[in-house]
C-alpha cells in the first residue's frame, strides 16, 4: 500500500487534501486535527507529517541512534582519558629531567628547594591527572556500558526495543492505512468522472453550434453527457462516504498512535536523563578546583617558594666553600723515632737484595695515621662536621656515622716466631757500600716471604710520597704482596639516606642494595657501586653487609 501512495506527487496530495477537506466539511463538519501540538507554535501540515503512513520510522530510528550516541560518548571519554595520561607522562618526564639537572648543577640551598618545589608541583599534578583518567575510564565509561546493557537488548537483526516500537506503530496504523487507500481510490474515480463529464459537455456544446452535426450524433453526445453526470454523482458519493469513514476513524488512530509515541518518548527521556547524569559525572572528574589535594599542591608550592632565604644560602656557602670554612693550619709536631720515614734513596735496592725493616712497630688493622697522612679526606670530613654544626639548616637529619675508633698497637709487622729478623741499617754500617752477609740476607728474604703470605696487604704508615719507588723495589726483590686496592664484591644494604657532597662520593637511599668494593679505610669510608653503575665513596657506618 505504501508503494501505491508514493506514486502520487506532492501537488496531487495537496489538491486531494483540499478536496477532501472541502467535501468532508460539507458532509460531516470540521476535520479532526491529527496532531499533538499544544498550541504554543503553529506548525503547518506537510507531506512529511508523523501521521503519514510509514513516517513513524524516524521515531523508531531514534532508539538505535541513542545506543550509537552512548557508544560515541564512551569513545569521547576514553580519548580524553588518553590525553590526561599523556599530559601526566609529559609532566613526569619534565620533572625528572630538571631534577637530574639540579642533582648535577650548581644551584644550592633554599633556592634549589624552590626549583624542586616547582618540579614537585608537576609530579603532584601529574598524579591528579592520572587519577582523573582512571576515574573517567573506571567509573564513567563503566556506568555507560552498564546502562546500555540494561536499556538495549540485542536480537538477531536489531534491538528488541526498536522492534517493539515499530510493530506497535504498524499495528495501529494498518486499519487507518486501509481506509486511507479507499479514500485515495474513490478520489481518483471521482476526479476521472469529473474530467470525462467536462470533456463530454464541451463536445455537446460544440455539436450544438455545428450545423453539419446530425441530430443522431447530437443525441448520442447528450446521452453520454447524462451518463457522465451520473458517474460524477456516484463517484462523489463513494468518495464522500470513504472520506467520512476515514475521518470518523481519525480520533481512534490519533489516540493509539499517541500512546505508542509516548512510549518512545519515555524511553528517550530516560536516555536524556542518563546523559545528563553522565555529564555531571564527567564534570566531577574534570573539576580539580573542588579537590582538596589540588589546592594543597599550590599551598605547598607557595610555602616552599616563600622558604627561599638568601641569608641562609650565603651563610651555607661561606661555611662550606667560603671564608668561614675550617682550616688545618700547620702545627708543631714532635719527632717520633718509631715513625721515622724511609727516604726513597734508602728504599732503592738491587733486584737481588731484600728489604730491611728496622725497629718498626705498627697495627695494620687499627693503624693511627699522622696528620700528614690523612690528606684531603680528613680535611673534608672536618669541614663537613664543622659546617653542619655552624649551620643547622643544612645538617642531615640522619645521624652521621662516627669514624672508626683507632688505637695504636705494639704488634710487630712480622708475626712469624720461627724466622728471626736480623735488623740492618745501612747508616750504621761502618764499611759503607758492603752488603750484609748472605746468611742474614737469606733470613731476611725468608722472613719477608713468610710475612707477605700472612698479610696480603700492609699499608705504608709513613706517609712518604715515594710509593712508586717502593713498588719498583718490591717487584724487583720478588716480594709477593698484594695491593691494598684489590677488587672485592660484597652485597650490602644502605642503612641511612646519604647525599653525596663531593665528586668522589655517591648518594644512596635507605634500603637500597649496593655492592661494596673495598674494605673500610682508615677514615671510615668504603668504595661501593650502585645498581645503576655509579661508583664512589660512602661512609662505612651507613651500610651493612648482607649475610
Amino acid at each position: 500500500m505504501a508503494s501505491i501512495i508514493r506514486r502520487f506527487s506532492s501537488a496531487d496530495r495537496v489538491k486531494s487534501s483540499r478536496v477532501s477537506n472541502q467535501s468532508a466539511s460539507e458532509a460531516v463538519g470540521p476535520v479532526v486535527d491529527m496532531s499533538i501540538n499544544n498550541g504554543e507554535d503553529v506548525i503547518q501540515a506537510t507531506s512529511e507529517s508523523f501521521w503519514e503512513v510509514g513516517k513513524f520510522v524516524r521515531t523508531v530510528k531514534r532508539v538505535d541512534n541513542g545506543y550509537s550516541l552512548c557508544s560515541s560518548l564512551k569513545q569521547l571519554i576514553n580519548t580524553r582519558a588518553e590525553i590526561e595520561r599523556s599530559y601526566s607522562k609529559q609532566l613526569t618526564s619534565w620533572s625528572k629531567k630538571w631534577n637530574e639537572f639540579l642533582d648535577k648543577g650548581t644551584e644550592y640551598g633554599t633556592t634549589q628547594g624552590a626549583w624542586r618545589g616547582v618540579l614537585e608541583e608537576a609530579n603532584k599534578v601529574a598524579n591528579l591527572h592520572t587519577d582523573m583518567a582512571d576515574k573517567l575510564v573506571n567509573n564513567v565509561i563503566v556506568s555507560i556500558k552498564q546502562w546500555q546493557k540494561e536499556s538495549y537488548h540485542k536480537s538477531m537483526m536489531h534491538f528488541k526495543e526498536t522492534k517493539e516500537f515499530e510493530d506497535g506503530f504498524r499495528k495501529v496504523q494498518k486499519p487507518w492505512e486501509k481506509k486511507l487507500n479507499k479514500v485515495l481510490t474513490a478520489k481518483k474515480d471521482f476526479h476521472n468522472a469529473c474530467r470525462n463529464e467536462k470533456s463530454t459537455a464541451n463536445q455537446e456544446n460544440n455539436a450544438r453550434a455545428d450545423t453539419a452535426m446530425s441530430s443522431d450524433q447530437l443525441k448520442k453526445l447528450q446521452d453520454k453527457l447524462k451518463k457522465c453526470q451520473a458517474d460524477v454523482e456516484t463517484t462523489q458519493a463513494k468518495y464522500t462516504a470513504s472520506l467520512n469513514d476515514l475521518n470518523g476513524y481519525n480520533a481512534k488512530y490519533v489516540e493509539e498512535m499517541t500512546e505508542v509515541f509516548n512510549s518512545c518518548q519515555e524511553f528517550e527521556r530516560r536516555r536524556i536523563e542518563f546523559i545528563k547524569k553522565t555529564m555531571f559525572d564527567i564534570h566531577q572528574c574534570l573539576d580539580l578546583s573542588v579537590d582538596t589535594n589540588y589546592s594543597q599542591v599550590y599551598t605547598d608550592l607557595h610555602h616552599t617558594i616563600s622558604s627561599t632565604d638568601s641569608e641562609k644560602d650565603l651563610r651555607w656557602w661561606s661555611n662550606t666553600h667560603g671564608a668561614d670554612m675550617p682550616m688545618n693550619w700547620p702545627v708543631f709536631e714532635e719527632y717520633s723515632p718509631d715513625l721515622k720515614p724511609i727516604h726513597g734513596k734508602e728504599k732503592k735496592m738491587t733486584s737481588t737484595e731484600g728489604i730491611t725493616i728496622t725497629s718498626i712497630r705498627q697495627n695494620p688493622d687499627n693503624f693511627v695515621p699522622s696528620s700528614n697522612q690523612r690528606g684531603n679526606r680528613d680535611s673534608q670530613l672536618s669541614q663537613k662536621s664543622q659546617s653542619s654544626n655552624n649551620n643547622p639548616a643544612y645538617s642531615n637529619s640522619v645521624p652521621q656515622p662516627s669514624p672508626p675508633q683507632v688505637k695504636a698497637s705494639s704488634q710487630s709487622v712480622s708475626q712469624q716466631p720461627t724466622a728471626r729478623q736480623i735488623s740492618y741499617d745501612d747508616s750504621l754500617n761502618p764499611f759503607g757500600g758492603e752488603n750484609p752477609s748472605p746468611t742474614a740476607e737469606s733470613s731476611i728474604s725468608n722472613a719477608n716471604t713468610s710475612n707477605s703470605e700472612n698479610q696480603s696487604s700492609v699499608a705504608n704508615p709513613f706517609g712518604d710520597g715515594d710509593d712508586e719507588d717502593e713498588q719498583v723495589s718490591n717487584s724487583g726483590s720478588g716480594v709477593g704482596s698484594e695491593t691494598m686496592g684489590s677488587v672485592m664484591s660484597v652485597p650490602a644494604r644502605v642503612v641511612y639516606d646519604y647525599k653525596a657532597e663531593e665528586d668522589d662520593e655517591i648518594s644512596a637511599e635507605a634500603g637500597e642494595v649496593i655492592t661494596r668494593l673495598s674494605e673500610q679505610d682508615d677514615m671510615g669510608w668504603v668504595k661501593a657501586r650502585t645498581k645503576d653503575g655509579r661508583e664512589g665513596l660512602i661512609p662505612y657506618g651507613y651500610v651493612e653487609d648482607i649475610e
